[in-house]
């Protein structure tokens, strides 16, 4: 399945797994899930992580 990523837009090839024959799907509501590519996602660690440090005293 492919999709794109939802801040640069790159399109992204997902893998499919067979549906689960025991799980009620028809009580569930279709949610669409929201994707990032890897770049992305590296990105946002980063400045996650930097953003979580103490600043350097002057």
């Amino acid at each position: 399945m492919k999709t794109r990523c939802m801040l640069c837009g790159r399109v992204i090839e997902i893998e499919e797994f067979p549906a689960d024959p025991y799980e009620d799907e028809e009580d569930l509501p279709k949610k669409r899930s929201l994707q990032v590519c890897q770049l992305c996602q590296a990105k946002l660690k980063h400045e996650a992580d930097e953003s979580q440090k103490v600043p350097k005293p002057m």
